[in-house]
Parts: C-alpha cells; sequence; structure tokens
C-alpha cells in the first residue's frame, strides 16, 4: 500500500503556502480580536470583528491541518527513498 498520495514538489509548496497563510491568519485573527480601528472603523466592515477573528483562528487550524499532512507526505516519501536505496 502506498500512503504517498503527493509529490515531493507539491508537498513542499503546500507546506510554504500553508505557514504563510498560518502567519497571516493568525495576526489577523488577534487584529480583528482586538477591534482595531483600521479593520473595524468604516461602514463597510464587519458588525462583529470578534467573530471575524474566531473565523481567522479556524482558517488557520485549517492550514495547520494541510501542513501537517504535507509534512507526514514528505515524511513517507522520504522513508520511501531510503527503503529503495537500501534494496
Amino acid at each position: 500500500m502506498q500512503l504517498a498520495f503527493v509529490s515531493p514538489g507539491c508537498a513542499m509548496c503546500c507546506q510554504i503556502l500553508s505557514v504563510f497563510g498560518i502567519v497571516f491568519l493568525i495576526i489577523l485573527g488577534f487584529l480583528f480580536n482586538a477591534e482595531v480601528e483600521e479593520l473595524t472603523g468604516s461602514t463597510e466592515d464587519p458588525m462583529h470583528p470578534k467573530e471575524v477573528g474566531h473565523a481567522c483562528f479556524v482558517a488557520a487550524a485549517v492550514y495547520a491541518g494541510f501542513f501537517l499532512c504535507c509534512s507526514c507526505q514528505q515524511i513517507v516519501r522520504r522513508n520511501d527513498i531510503r527503503r529503495a536505496r537500501r534494496l
């Protein structure tokens, strides 16, 4: 049974994008929770900034899940290469 279903390049790309997404969304989540004037001050901004902040944290958790999945893919691929070299 093959556990690696993502190519190494795609896994690495997913990891890099996930790290940037996690950092960006966590920063936005804290800013919305703090009700920063630049994000919540105009009439077109969200009515409930704390709920938006929570949604940012949930989205960051989803990105963290993708990061973990792709990290596991990198580990599985590395182990497959080592196993192939021994044979």
